[in-house]
Parts: structure tokens; sequence; C-alpha cells
């Protein structure tokens, strides 16, 4: 069966928090903020490497920015972790696509059968899909699947597909219930040691009713980065606390991927996926003898008023 959604753990972890902080209205409204980050925002704390961040540049201005920190290997290879969040600013895809034409490859992230043209699924029936098409509405954004021109040559599938991604979460017991449960306790955790405040749920309907809601509601949705950050760590743990299929899962189908297009030939080589899948790639970089060599920061969102 065709999986029509980009998939991503945070998916999980905000839904039993939207769920138990505004009832049926966070469950639609802040499980968009989950498909909108995906597993997109992540810090890897052993070295600080940032992949996503928000920057407030007045009382009710800013941008969130996504990272491309890229890594070089003696043998004159370089491979760019390029984040992404699935719904941004028409800028910010633009500035993709124009970069992607740089690199010999570019390895996408999509739960996906090969032989499914990513344009199909925009716009699906899928109740993802369809609650990130309303989320792009809600907050006067583009949608990933309608920015990004996947038709060209050098973008090259590196995900699993639905049965594959099905098997493997069986195979560990994992499920949209057991990532659920680990993200409530971790959240609890957090909440109890002070590293985490609740969210203003009192501030989210407050937002809806704003009469400049657009802007509002993603100045709310930013300022959750840091507390996203946090609740993917505990996501990857996995059900037997060996990492989760849908993040270090997918990375070594991702690497499986790579390692072929090396052996192709290809030099200059981007992996586009979500943000909070990177911290792992870059581990799994250095220990294939890369060297992280630059940064640079994209605009996702721009925060600014009219």
């Amino acid at each position: 069966m065709k999986h029509k959604s980009l998939l991503n753990g945070i998916e999980y972890a905000l839904v039993s928090r939207m769920n138990a902080k505004l009832g049926g209205l966070a469950l639609s409204l802040l499980a968009g903020l989950a498909i909108i980050f995906g597993s997109n925002s992540a810090t890897c704390a052993e070295s600080d490497i940032s992949f996503m961040r928000f920057v407030k540049t007045a009382n009710d201005e800013g941008h969130v920015d996504t990272a491309i920190q890229t890594y070089r290997h003696p043998s004159g290879v370089e491979v760019a972790l390029i984040g992404a969040v699935h719904i941004g600013d028409k800028d910010y895809y633009v500035a993709l696509n124009q970069r992607f034409t740089s690199y010999d490859a570019v390895l996408y992230e999509m739960i996906k059968d090969a032989e499914v043209d990513p344009s199909e699924l925009s716009g699906g029936g899928h109740p993802i899909s369809q609650m990130q098409l309303g989320m792009k509405s809600l907050l006067g954004l583009e949608f990933q699947l309608e920015g990004i021109d996947y038709s060209v040559k050098n973008l090259v599938h590196a995900d699993l597909d639905p049965a594959t991604f099905s098997k493997l979460q069986g195979e560990k017991g994992e499920s949209f219930f057991t990532l659920a449960l680990q993200s409530f306790f971790q959240e609890k955790r957090m909440m109890a040691s002070g590293k985490l405040q609740g969210f203003d749920g009192i501030g989210l309907l407050m937002a809806l009713a704003s009469g400049d809601r657009e802007h509002t509601m993603k100045w709310m949705f930013a300022q959750q980065l840091n507390e996203l950050e946090s609740m993917m760590a505990g996501m990857d743990q996995g059900v037997d606390g060996k990492g989760s299929v849908i993040l270090r899962g997918r990375n070594e189908k991702a690497f499986e991927v790579l390692d072929e297009v090396i052996l192709q030939g290809k030099k200059r080589i981007g992996i586009f996926y979500g943000a909070g899948h990177m911290p792992d790639m870059g581990k799994r970089l250095m220990l294939k003898g890369f060297q992280r060599s630059r940064e640079e920061w994209l605009v996702a969102w721009d925060l600014t008023r009219d």
C-alpha cells in the first residue's frame, strides 16, 4: 500500500502532548506543528552542532533557520547534511532548489514505494497529508512537496518503503502508541526537572482569534523549538533502548544509499532530511572518517511583520 506522507518522529512526540493539553483542538493544531517540524528540531549535545534555530530579533519578530552542515572526507568526498521543515516560506524552497543544483546527488527522505512520484503525494487523501495542507493554509506557508522540485535527476530517494518500515517497527514492537507513551513520560520527566514549560493552551486559542492570526501562530509555534529538541532526544531511544525505526532505522537506509552513490563516483552529495535525523547522521559520517568543514544557515520562516 502506498504511504502518502512524510513521517517523522516528533509527530509521535507531540500528539500525546497536544491531546493532554488542549484536547481535540490541540490534537488538530499541534499535530500540525509536529508535522511542520517533523523530527526536524534537534541539537547534538555532545558537539553543540545545531540543525535548527529560532532567532528573536524584536518583541514579536524573528526567524526560524535550518542548517547545512558540510562534512569532508580525506578522499575529497563532501557530504552536506541539509535540514528541512515540511512547511516553510516560498523563498526557502526556492533557495533549496537552487542549492540542490550544486550537488552531484541529493538524497531525500520520504516513506514511499520506489515507483511513487513525490509530486503525486501533494494533496493526497492521507490524514497526515491533509493536516499538512491545513497547517499550510493556517500559517500562510508553502508545503514542501509543492515547493521542492523532485523531478530533477540528481534527487535520489533514500528512505524506507512502507512495507519495510512497518516490518521493522513490528520486529521492534514499535508503534504509534509506544512512541507516544515514550513522549509522554519524557515530557513529565522534563517538566518535573524544570527543563520544560507547559504549552500555553489559552495563548493558542487567542492566537486563533487574533486579527493577525498567521503571524501570531507562527510566532507561538516557532518558540516551541527548544522544547521539541529535548522531546526528540527522549524519542529516539526506541522500545528496546537501541534506537527507533522512525529515526535510526531510516538513517541506516539513507547511509546504504549514500555508500552506493559514493561508489558511483559522486563527490559532492547532499542529504535532505529532517534535522532530528542529523545528529546521528553526523556521528555516522565521522565514523567513516569525515570531518565537519563548514556551516551555513537558511531562513525557513521569516517572522518579520509586513
